[in-house]
Order: structure tokens, then C-alpha cells, then sequence
């Protein structure tokens, strides 16, 4: 049996291309005691790899020049060395972008596919949408009646924020990048009202958004995006950095210019990064569960198929700025 992998072959500039990587083709052993062998059915396609990719300083380590590209997968065991797994489990992990890993059996998640189907397990159920609960949970806090404007809305972890805030009694502002994403924001998952970022008058549909100026940021774009929203902060107003896709692949980081708002308002700013959570997953997930339940909180994933070797393309798709909901990629078996 042959395991396909996709590595980092050189350090990308701007956008991560194809030629940046490189395949190779090994055997798969046979899982040593406490190990588990994971045939993926699922990769995860996030922005926020790119960031993995440099050499400069990220939450999580650098991907090695010629190392697997560790992202998040969604399988099934196929051989197992560990008590807690048999074959035919359905499991989550940081398994990287290969169609088959041999890991540690404590390093993955064993996921109920009754509940949700599995590649929600890596939306809705997985770190998107644990991301999008604790930013709320433990920095943006937003109380019944306030204002929360969520960027990117119609993105994995955008879509699920705007839920839970609505879900909390706050009033949910959604931002994204056409008419039509608005109308799914507001029509299908109940945003209060959506804003299209590329209007020619961004700042007047803002305002026009948010009468009462805004109690909460949950941002996942940064760059003159989150500058526009400090002039709508109301008085001690909370900015989440989650995230800054519109800066992933520029050379030079845009900074804020009109940071002294958070001042003048009393408001501040705070990033946070959900591996600071894990001890509490399980908790945020069965709460999440209970929301879906009720028909508080849904999830969207776009499924597309690929290859292994595909994912660098793939990738690609998400920055074009089409995507709505949570990107995934059905692995599709690469070719002897």
C-alpha cells in the first residue's frame, strides 16, 4: 500500500503555488503499539496555512523545507495498535497532506458521524467552528442587544461566529464580498443585516448597518478592512484578531491607522489562538450540539474533490474569494 504525500519543497513568495511543493511515494508501515493508521477522507482548506509556510513566526511551527504540510484530516482507521481505535472509526487530527498517517493513537479525535457528517468534524465541529465559540466565549464576550460585526461572515469560521452571536441575544452584522453571500448571511442563517465590502461606499452601509455604532469586532481579514470598522467602535467597544486573510500572501503587513480610537473609546483589541482551549473541546462541542438541536446553529461545508497532489490548486480557490462556508477537499486516491 502507497501512501502519496504532498511536502514543502521551498518557501513560498505571496500566493503558495504548485511548484512550491513536491510529491513523494512511500510504503505505509504497519502501526507500532499505541499507533493508528488513518486513510484520509477529508483535508482541510484554511487560510491561515499560509502562515505555516513562512519562515517568520506563527502560532504553530514552521512547516520544514521537505516536511508534510500539517493541516487538519478527516479519515477512517484502517489498521490500529491502540485500545481506544478499531478499524472503521471515524477520526480527526492533524494528519497533514497525505492520503495515509501512522500516528499516535492520543493525537486524534474519534467523531460521532450520527451527530454531524464528517467533514463538519472538520467545519462546524472542528477547529472553525471551535475557533468562532471560543473567541466569543473568552475575549469578545458579547452581552443581549449589542452589536457584533463578524468579517468574513460567509467563511467556515465567519459564519459560525454570526450564529453564536445571535445565539447570545446580540445583534449579528455579517461582512463579505457580494450580494449574494449577503442574502445567504441574512436569509439563511439570520443575520440581522450583511454588508458588501466591495460597495463603492463601504463606510455609509456600515453606518447604515450599525445605528448604534459596534460592541463587538470578531475580525478574520485585518488590512483597511478592520481600519474602517475602528470609526464605527462604540465606548468600550472589543476588537477579536482572529484572523487576517487579506494579509496571508502580501510581503508587507498592513497596520492599523486608526488604532487611537481604541483610546479615545476606552475599547481594546485581543488576538487568541484555540489551541489555548483544547482541554475544553469536548465541553464547547456538546454545547454546539444542544444549538444544533434546537435550530440555533447550523453549519455549510463546499466539498470539493481532489487529489493529494491537488491541494495546492485548491487552496488556491479559497483566496478568489468564492468560496461559502467551510472549504474541504474529498480526497479523491492518486493514480499508480
Amino acid at each position: 500500500m502507497l501512501n502519496t504525500q504532498l511536502r514543502l519543497a521551498r518557501r513560498p513568495s505571496g500566493e503558495a503555488k504548485s511548484t512550491d511543493f513536491s510529491v513523494t511515494r512511500e510504503a505505509v508501515p504497519s502501526p507500532e503499539n499505541g499507533q493508528v493508521t488513518v486513510r484520509a477522507e477529508y483535508i482541510s482548506i484554511d487560510p491561515s496555512v499560509r502562515t505555516h509556510l513562512n519562515a517568520g513566526q506563527s502560532y504553530r511551527a514552521m512547516v520544514g523545507i521537505g516536511d508534510i504540510v500539517d493541516v487538519p484530516v478527516a479519515g477512517e482507521v484502517v489498521a490500529s495498535a491502540h485500545p481506544g481505535f478499531i478499524s472503521g472509526d471515524k477520526v480527526t487530527g492533524m494528519l497533514g497532506t497525505q492520503e495515509y498517517a501512522v500516528v499516535d493513537g492520543a493525537t486524534l479525535t474519534k467523531v460521532d458521524v450520527s451527530l454531524a457528517p464528517l467533514p463538519s468534524w472538520l467545519g462546524g465541529l472542528g477547529l472553525t467552528g471551535l475557533t468562532a465559540y471560543f473567541g466569543f466565549e473568552e475575549v469578545g464576550k458579547p452581552k443581549p442587544g449589542e452589536t457584533v460585526v463578524v468579517t468574513a461572515a460567509s467563511g467556515a469560521v465567519g459564519s459560525v461566529a454570526g450564529q453564536i452571536a445571535r445565539i447570545k441575544g446580540a445583534r449579528a452584522v455579517g461582512i463579505c464580498g457580494s450580494d449574494e453571500k449577503c442574502r445567504w448571511l441574512t436569509e439563511d442563517l439570520g443575520f440581522d443585516a450583511a454588508v458588501n465590502y466591495r460597495s463603492p461606499d463601504l463606510y455609509r452601509d456600515l453606518k447604515e448597518a450599525t445605528p448604534n455604532r459596534v460592541d463587538v469586532v470578531f475580525d478574520n481579514v485585518g488590512g483597511p478592512l478592520l481600519d474602517t470598522l475602528f470609526r464605527r467602535l462604540g465606548m468600550r467597544g472589543r476588537v477579536i484578531i482572529c484572523g487576517a486573510t487579506s494579509q496571508y500572501n502580501e510581503g508587507e503587513i498592513y497596520g492599523p491607522k486608526n488604532y487611537l480610537a481604541l483610546a479615545t473609546l476606552r475599547a481594546r483589541m485581543e488576538g487568541f489562538i484555540i489551541f489555548d482551549y483544547v482541554d475544553r473541546y469536548d465541553a464547547a462541542r456538546r454545547e454546539m450540539a444542544g444549538w444544533m438541536k434546537q435550530g440555533l446553529l447550523g453549519f455549510r461545508e463546499n466539498i470539493v474533490e481532489g487529489t493529494v497532489t491537488d491541494y495546492p490548486t485548491v487552496l488556491h480557490r479559497l483566496y478568489q474569494g468564492e468560496n461559502v462556508g467551510k472549504m474541504v477537499m474529498r480526497v479523491v486516491p492518486s493514480k499508480p
